[in-house]
């Protein structure tokens, strides 16, 4: 009768989504926004709520209708739990640290008890449930999504411009060499001299990687998986390079024999789209109801012109490879889509409280065309600079007669309290000559000491749980 149980799981399964008692939220964002601290405190956000008034834009919260909430265990049980516990002990421990990075996937599952609001439901149920699911993952492998809609020429090209900029050439140069003289119309036996390929494959990702450490580079000619492989370390799956020769480019590749040199590294890149890209968001984002979007536009005002031009192209990329739409009874059983995204700017901790609204102008820039498009089709679209883990405070000081807001924080070094004032923030796009005079400093503070039966401080992450999920306790 095993089928039967299974057919009526999920049965019920459809159910509570149909009913609203299940809401499942990606949490997006590429490596160094801050995912893992992200979810942290929306779990931690959430399990202190109940008989608190701390989440004041939080409805339930705010109207004392949440009653309780807990850690569950998630259904997929093949992923990993999402390590909550851990990093709150590294956030409040005697010497705080910030919990590691994602180098997989995990899951969290948080169960809440509310109170009905709605006067016809409560006469049904004074009581109702929802289950919100988080998912997590590494930030790399986010690049992997726009490569879907890209063939291996197409992906060749964009490599090609990208390694031929001023500032790639010093890393990649040796290597660009090689793969510039290597013959790509040579048949060649996969099994023998497939090992070559992966050599050359190798040296490509490690020119990679050494330009990475230089340079907070977010473009898609990095997939996913070259700078963070996971299990697929030193697979076959990843043993490819890009075309850059323009010759070969220009070419028509239908008059490569099959063993070719090209079309062995074709079918390479098209196993890895088919199965390692593919099924991997399929199975994780086909399901998704709410989606939020971390940029750590910090970092981007520290980088230069060009980096932010990638960025700005990447991210473009990356939010139309997720399904936007309407939600709706229907939807939600049969084809779920998201109908609420949010792209949040993170860190805003390291800006006074008067620079928030320029520095979220800042990342609306970045966003505004696609978020345009998203929003002509019906998602409900916000935008918010946020702290997941609020490190500083703001303090008023006197510079050159006049009053300046500042923020005060542990030293990231010495540990003593200092004072910082970042800059001016730009509120908007900026030249390329204006990007070489900005003068600014987003020095990152230490964690302070944190109580461990207290909740984590944060900025505006009540407004995010509103906006997400508020309208789920109904």
């Amino acid at each position: 009768m095993s089928w039967y149980k299974n057919a009526k799981s999920k049965a019920e399964h459809l159910v509570q989504r149909g009913l609203d008692k299940h809401v499942r939220v990606a949490v997006t964002g590429l490596s160094g926004a801050g995912k893992t601290a992200f979810i942290t405190s929306f779990i931690n956000q959430l399990l202190y709520a109940p008989g608190e008034e701390h989440l004041t834009f939080f409805a339930p919260c705010r109207e004392g209708r949440l009653l309780v909430s807990k850690l569950a265990l998630h259904e997929q049980l093949h992923i990993p739990a999402f390590d909550y516990l851990g990093s709150i002990k590294s956030i409040t421990a005697e010497d705080p640290s910030w919990p590691a990075s994602t180098r997989s996937t995990s899951q969290a599952n948080i169960q809440c008890r509310f109170m009905v609001k709605d006067k016809w439901l409560s006469q049904l149920t004074e009581n109702s449930f929802l289950t919100i699911e988080i998912l997590d993952y590494p930030g790399e492998w986010l690049l992997d999504l726009p490569l879907l809609s890209l063939s291996f020429k197409e992906w060749s090209q964009l490599c090609l411009q990208y390694l031929e900029s001023e500032r790639r050439k010093p890393f990649v140069s040796n290597v660009f060499d090689k793969l510039s003289q290597l013959q790509y119309n040579n048949v060649i036996d996969e099994a023998e001299q497939g090992e070559q390929l992966g050599e050359l494959a190798n040296e490509y990702k490690n020119a990679l990687h050494d330009y990475r450490k230089s340079y907070n580079d977010f473009s898609l000619a990095l997939p996913g998986r070259f700078l963070l492989p996971g299990e697929l370390k030193d697979s076959p799956a990843l043993s490819f390079f890009p075309v850059i020769s323009p010759d070969i480019l220009n070419l028509d590749w239908e008059q490569f024999e099959s063993h070719s040199v090209l079309k062995v590294l074709e079918r390479r890149y098209n196993y890895y789209q088919k199965h390692i890209i593919r099924p991997f968001f399929e199975e994780y984002f086909s399901k998704v109801d709410r989606q939020i979007v971390l940029l750590d536009t910090i970092a981007v005002l520290q980088s230069d012109y060009d980096s932010y031009q990638d960025l700005k192209e990447t991210i473009e990329r990356l939010l139309v490879g997720f399904s936007y739409g309407r939600s709706n009874w229907l939807k939600r059983l049969f084809s779920p889509s998201i109908d609420k995204l949010m792209i949040a700017t993170t860190k805003a901790d390291l800006v006074p409280p008067d620079q928030h609204a320029s520095l979220e102008s800042f990342m609306q820039k970045i966003v505004t065309q696609i978020k345009n498009e998203i929003g002509y089709d019906g998602v409900d679209v916000e935008t918010m600079a946020i702290a997941s883990v609020a490190t500083s405070v703001p303090v008023t000081t006197e510079h050159n007669g006049e009053q300046l807001l500042c923020v005060k924080g542990l030293d990231d070094k010495s540990g003593e309290s200092v004072i910082h004032y970042p800059g001016k923030v730009p509120a908007k796009t900026l030249s390329r000559e204006e990007w070489r005079r900005l003068t600014i400093d987003f020095s990152p503070f230490a964690l302070p000491e944190l109580n461990p039966d207290d909740s984590l401080p944060h900025i505006r992450m009540d407004k995010v749980l509103q906006f997400l999920i508020g309208d789920k306790f109904v």
